[in-house]
């Protein structure tokens, strides 16, 4: 043979051991693009349930606002705010609110009174924190007969998981709007 020939013989078979090598880095490539294309997925799921927890956690939280009367005497409304905010919110800000209960949310008068929050927006900040924009509803006897509202609250809450429970962490409370 030739040094021609030899020359040629060699680039044909780098040329083929080239394609085989890319076929295979690119096969491995396709490979690991399915499985961040998975765990992207999965992280889209976990996502979506850790947006439900918090918003369910928002939910019931706002369902207890009613039952925590903050003009109460100051140990009844330490005992109602142990009692019923507790499963919601962080001991730091529980604390906070036992200290200044005007500036917690609860019940203010005995009409209209806390109803519900509804959740406006969920926001993802980290893997571990959430921000809930909502507006707590307050309604009378006459607007609870004819599923009217009396008057809304903006709220701000930023929601985090604290040892593998999401607990709201800080509260942002606007000034009434009534509605009627």
């Amino acid at each position: 043979m030739g040094g021609n020939s030899l020359k040629k013989i060699l680039l044909l078979v780098l040329s083929l051991l080239s394609i085989s090598l890319f076929g295979f880095i690119n096969g491995e490539s396709q490979s690991q693009l399915a499985k961040v294309d998975q765990l992207k997925g999965e992280q889209q799921q976990t996502d979506e349930i850790a947006e439900g927890i918090v918003t369910q956690l928002v939910k019931d939280f706002g369902n207890n606002l009613q039952k925590v009367s903050l003009l109460a005497q100051k140990e009844l409304v330490k005992k109602s705010m142990e009692e019923h905010y507790r499963d919601f919110v962080s001991s730091t800000i529980l604390a906070k609110w036992i200290n200044d209960p005007l500036n917690a949310p609860g019940r203010l008068t005995s009409s209209p009174w806390p109803d519900r929050i509804e959740i406006l927006s969920v926001k993802k900040l980290a893997e571990d924190a959430y921000e809930v924009k909502g507006e707590i509803i307050e309604i009378s006897s006459t607007e609870q007969l004819k599923d009217d509202i009396a008057a809304k609250r903006p709220i701000t809450l930023l929601v985090k998981n604290i040892n593998n429970r999401w607990l709201i962490t800080d509260v942002t409370l606007g000034a009434n709007v009534e509605t009627n």
